[in-house]
Formats: C-alpha cells, structure tokens, sequence
C-alpha cells in the first residue's frame, strides 16, 4: 500500500509516496495557479507509470492521502474570493475600517494599508447586545433578520461572516442568527467568530471571520473538485488536507475553515523540519525553505515547532494558530529589478511557473534568481528538473542583460553575482530576523537547506549568521510534501478567562479544563481518532496587568496540579526577560486565554527505526553498489546507497569540472553526481553535487560528508572543520 503527500506551491507541485517499506519515490512538476488539479494528476500519473501501473491502480492501492494547497492564499493575494458582507453589533460596522491604531512602520505615515475586506455597503449593523461578561442586553431583532436577507439577496451576496460583540464570552446570539439567515439563505455560505475563534479582540476576530468567509467558498469548490477527480481515478480513502499548525483535519473542516489551510505547504516544510531534527539529533535547528516563490524561514527549538497564536497574512491580522514562519519574496522564479534610485532589488513578485523566468524559454521577459544561477554556472541547462526541462541560456543572458547588466555598467556574470548577492542578503535578514530579534543565538543552531532553490545558498547562508552546521536533506527538493508525512490530526481549543493568576488555581479551574477537553475530543473522534489514541499539550497566554500583548507560556505540570500557576508564572518571568531584557516577578499576573492542543500520537519514532531497520539491510544486501529504483522520469529512492560489508571508499571521479563565476571571476569547480555518492563520503569544497530536483554548492573551506539516512552535511569554517 501507498502512502502519498502532495504539495502544491506557487511555481512546482511536489509528490513524495512511501511504500510499506517506509521507503520514499518523488516527483516535481511545474503547477498550474489557473487549474492545481492538471498538475496533480500529472504527477500522479508520471508516479503511477514508474511503478508499473495505471492511475486507478495506483490509487486503488494508496491508504493515505495528504494534501497540502496554496488555493486560499492565492485567492486572497490576487484580491479573490467570494462576494462576503459582514453583519456586526448595531454601531460597530466601521470596525474593520478603523483597524488598530498601530502603523506597520511606525514613523511612516504614507504606508499603504491593505484593502478593506468588505465595503460599507455590505457591512451591516444587527440590533443586538451583549455585555463583556457575555450576559445578554438586548435581544436579536429577528424582524430585522428578515430585513438583512432580502437586502443580501437582492446583492448577489455568496458569503457572510458574522462577527458581533462579545460572542466570543457569549455565542448564543450570533448561533440563533445564523439558524434563522440560513434558513432564508439555504445557498449563502455563513461563518460565525464564536466557531472560529473565541478570544477577545474585536478588530483581529473579525478580520479573521471576514478572511474565512471570503475564501472558504472558493477552497471549498476546489476541495470538491479534488475529491471529485481522485474518486473517479480510484481514490477510496478520504483526503486530508494540512493546517497553518502543522496538523491535519478532513475536507468537511476544511472545507468549512479556508482560513486554517492558508500556509498549509510551508507547515508541511516545518513539520518535516521538526522530524529531521529529531532524526539527527538537533534539537536547535532554522528551517530555511527555498522554491519557485518565496524564502520562508522557520525554527526548532529544544526539538518544538515555534508557534505564532496570532499572525498577518497580506497585512490583515489572523487570530488562529499558526506555526511561526517568516516569508520574503525571494524564491527562484523572484524577479530582479531597479528601483527609482537604481538600486538592485530582488522579489517579492515572481515570474511562477508560466512564464516563469526567461530561460525556461516560455515568454518570460524578467531577470531572475535562476536566470543568475544558470549564468553563474551553477545549473545544469540540460539537466534541470531531472533533464525534463532544458534551460536557454540565450534568453537567461538576454534578460539579465538588458534589464540589469547595461542600466548598472555590469558585464552578465557581474550582474548575475550582484543579483545572487542582493537575494542572500534578504536570506541573511530573514534569518536575523528569526533568531536574533527573538533573543536567540544562531551560531547555537543548525541550518536545514530544504526546497529545490536554497541548497545553492545554503554555505554562504550559514556563514552569513554565522552558523557552523548545514543539512542538506536527502528529499529536500520536495521537503514540504515529505513532512507532510509526518503530520498527524489535531484540533486547538482555547477559553478566554481574563483572570488574575493567584497562588492556586480557583474553583472553576477543574470545570474549565474538562470542558475543554471535552470538546477536544468530541472533534478528534469525529475525525477518527480515539481518547487512546490522544494527546493533549496545555498552554496559557499570560500578561502583565495594563500589557497590550501577551506571552504564550507553556503549563509545566498537570493542570490538576496545586503548584501549576506558581511554576507557570515563573516560565512567564523568563520568557518575558528573554524577549524583552527584563521580568517584573512582583507584579500580578492576567491568564487571558487557556488553550488545550489536542492530537493524534505521534508515531514518527516508529517509523523511524523501523525505516532506519530497512536501509540499513539494504545497504548491506547491495554491497556496494549504487541502487538506483528507476522509475522513469519521476525521480528515484534515494537513501539506500552505501559501503559494503567491506568498508571500501572508493572515490567517485568527477563527470566534469565546471566554470563557476564566483568572487569576481570564473574559476574551475568540481561537479559530483548524487547518485556516485555514498555513506560516509567526505569532499572537500569548492564542489556542485548535481541531484534530480536540485544542485548543491559547497564553498571553500566547507567540508562535505553523506550520513546513512542520505543527507548531505556540511561543516563551515576552516577546512570545514
């Protein structure tokens, strides 16, 4: 049987499958932003026929599917989505105009702000009131409901999100509106903050509400289309769809919820982070994940995923969960340019897959990262994609040359060097940005080099923020969809209490925690998942009295336990000085929300010996030999290459040595195919190792060495020792 993960990103659509063995096959495609669904059966096609079967097949036989999308994200950052009014408490509908009073750049005036999600028109005031305590003033006008529905129907509204005062302490008005407007309404999708989210903050609920009920259509009709196609082409096991938190939920969830799903490809990257972390013993390691679009930059700290419970996407707030990851605009497809004052930028926009940059040959007009690599000599213009592609370097010379070189007074490879520089200077900044600006130390950490574009920066990242230490995944082309492997369900719920934190938990403490659980588990077995099977992490959000942010604290004992909130505030007062430089430990303290991560047990640990068991009988039954699972042009099983029984080390020969322009001038480099390497291999930089999907760069005075699950690690510094 097979298990598959698919991710699908803004310029490749990646495809890892696992067998019963625990071993894995890839692919990569260019994806297809108008129709997502031609590249994934593309893929899983091209799988298919390297296994010696039909599509149907192939999917009759697969007992997991995983599924990682960027439909929602993409609809929102393209101004998409379906056409949403938003009903809110009777002189509040200006709200979400008003936003907050803080500036994204605090001494600029002129920064744009992002669009208002609804306009005036469709933002209507209900006659309704309930106070902070959630104790209900003033009823629901249900003549009034009557009144908002022919005025929705009669503007074609596909959407309404429903975000009125204090639903969060008290849901009961905001559930008897939605009973009677759905009713009138059968075809209008509705959302309610209380079923979203629950935490005080009107401004960040409502965009939240408003985000969900715009998108959620449109993920939704995309999410039926999948099932529709995957059924038809023999699917019999339901899809599961990954979330910002790097947990999965169903397609009804999602369906239902767009807005858990935004980043659900680069949680899948974190997710495979906090694996190889565990895998290699790393308990501090930056994720740095680059591909067609974006850099994103993630951490593992003490072998934890890092969580953000309220984030931004495109300049709107998010009150929802969601792993900590940090995003610029500089993947391989990311645009070079210059400014007014003829400074070289590099990103955000993208040329995508289509036309994607100009040496794919397929229209594109703009100078790109992978423009400059292929100049520099770091790609291979025959192999690229696994030689599926072929990469013009006419074209690639073209663009660079009259949008950069002639403008700046730069020959092409001065001008290809300058691009590489300005896009590794965005990595070194996003890096920072993750560590140091958080208190953290990143020569303590390791780098994992992950998605088909950042292996040719990896040496040169690690030595920017100092960083001694570089993993190259044996699947890091297609990294996000391999941890997507490792993602199992989970659900968070969470209770505003705005309490002061005494000596000891109060009398209502117990029936708050069952509750919760409760509910947990209520949702965790409708998704399959028995009591046993769980697992339950407690965490509070605390605060100094008169603070407008809070800390998210971790409890560090049972929730029954006497001493609880005294060791909670305790880890508060650290955490508040390592952020911060100073803790207050005389002060009070305020519990605004308790939160209850409820999830499937892992059984990543399992798999791991049990795969580790595998390659290891493997590399001893090959003796020697360089196994190579050829499964067409759908890439190959790597990992189980190794010594023989006899120990030889035999050193592969170069294919070739490679003019790279690097340092202001052309030198000799030379180039190691990844399938003559083998477990324990140790080179010496400056060397390109060419695999399928991606080519890595090892510097000078960086050393090389393959371990036994095929990854490349790389030491910085001297010698790389």
């Amino acid at each position: 049987m097979y298990k598959i993960a698919v991710d699908v990103g803004g310029t490749f659509a990646d495809f890892v499958v696992r067998d019963q063995h625990g071993c894995s096959f890839t692919t990569k495609v260019p994806s297809g932003l108008e129709n997502p669904l031609e590249s994934i059966l593309r893929g899983l096609t091209d799988l298919a026929q390297g296994f010696g079967l039909s599509l149907s097949e192939f999917l009759g036989q697969t007992d997991k599917f995983i599924h990682g999308t960027t439909v929602g994200i993409n609809a929102l950052l393209q101004g998409q989505g379906a056409k949403t009014a938003l009903i809110t408490t009777e002189g509040f509908r200006d709200s979400l105009e008003l936003r907050r009073s803080r500036l994204a750049e605090q001494w600029d005036f002129r920064v744009a702000l992002p669009p208002v999600l609804v306009p005036r028109y469709l933002r209507i005031g209900l006659r309704e009131r309930m106070d902070y305590k959630g104790m209900s003033i003033k009823s629901v006008d249900h003549a009034q409901i009557k009144e908002i529905a022919d005025f929705l129907r009669q503007q074609e509204v596909e959407s309404v999100a429903v975000c009125l005062l204090f639903a969060c302490r008290n849901p009961e008005h905001e559930e008897g509106f939605k009973d009677q407007l759905q009713g009138l309404l059968p075809n209008v999708f509705i959302t309610l903050s209380s079923e979203l989210s629950s935490q005080l903050g009107e401004y960040e609920r409502t965009t939240t509400t408003v985000l969900n009920a715009r998108l959620s259509p449109v993920l939704s009709n995309y999410l039926l289309d999948l099932r529709s196609h995957m059924r038809n082409n023999g699917l019999q096991v339901p899809i599961s769809i990954a979330q910002n938190n790097g947990g999965l939920t169903d397609l009804r969830q999602a369906s239902q919820r767009a807005v858990h799903s935004l980043f659900s490809g680069p949680a899948g990257g974190v997710k495979g982070g906090w694996a190889l972390a565990h895998e290699q013993d790393l308990p501090e390691l930056v994720v740095a994940d680059m591909g067609g679009t974006s850099f994103d930059v993630s951490l593992i700290r003490q072998g934890t995923m890092e969580v953000n419970h309220q984030a931004e996407i495109a300049g709107y707030p998010v009150q929802l969960p969601m792993l900590d990851i940090h995003t610029v605009g500089a993947g391989g497809g990311s645009i070079a340019w210059l400014d007014k004052g003829g400074m070289l930028r590099v990103g955000p926009h993208s040329a995508g897959a289509k036309p994607g940059p100009a040496c794919y040959g397929l229209g594109g007009q703009e100078p790109t990262i992978t423009d400059a690599a292929l100049i520099m000599g770091l790609l291979d213009s025959s192999g690229f994609l696994g030689g599926r592609m072929a990469l013009d370097e006419k074209l690639a010379y073209k663009a660079i040359e009259t949008k950069i070189a002639q403008p700046l007074g730069l020959s092409v490879p001065e001008a290809a060097y300058a691009i590489y520089q300005v896009a590794l200077s965005l990595m070194v900044d996003a890096v920072y940005l993750m560590t140091v600006k958080k208190g953290y130390d990143p020569r303590l950490f390791a780098l994992a080099a992950v998605g088909g574009a950042l292996p040719l920066f990896a040496t040169a990242l690690a030595a920017g923020v100092g960083i001694q230490e570089v993993v190259v995944p044996e699947l890091a082309s297609v990294f996000c969809a391999q941890g997507l492997h490792h993602a199992c369900f989970q659900i968070e719920v969470l209770r505003s209490l705005f309490i002061v934190l005494g000596e000891t938990p109060g009398p209502s403490w117990n029936q708050i925690v069952m509750e919760l659980q409760r509910q947990a588990d209520q949702e965790l077995s409708r998704l399959g998942v028995s009591i046993d099977q769980s697992e339950y992490v407690w965490s509070a959000d605390l605060k100094y009295p008169d603070q407008h942010h809070e800390i998210n604290t971790a409890l560090p004992c049972g929730t029954n336990d006497p001493s609880v909130w005294q060791q909670l505030a305790q880890n508060f007062h650290n955490n508040h000085r390592r952020l911060y430089g100073y803790s207050q430990p005389e002060k009070l303290l305020e519990l605004v929300n308790l939160r209850l991560l409820a999830k499937e047990k892992e059984d990543f640990f399992q798999e791991r010996i049990k795969t580790r068991s595998y390659l290891e009988k493997t590399r001893r039954a090959l003796d020697n030999k360089r196994a190579k699972w050829d499964i067409g042009n759908t890439g190959e099983l790597r990992g189980t290459r190794g010594k023989g029984d006899n120990g030889s080390k035999e050193i592969p020969e170069t294919n070739k040595l490679q003019s790279v322009y690097w340092h202001g001038s052309f030198q000799q480099i030379e180039v190691y195919q990844g399938r003559d390497l083998y477990t324990g291999m140790k080179l010496r930089g400056p060397a390109l190792i060419r695999k399928d999907f991606v080519t890595i760069l090892v510097e000078e005075n960086c050393q090389a060495e393959l371990d036994l699950a095929g990854n490349l690690r790389i030491r910085i510094g001297k010698d790389g020792r």
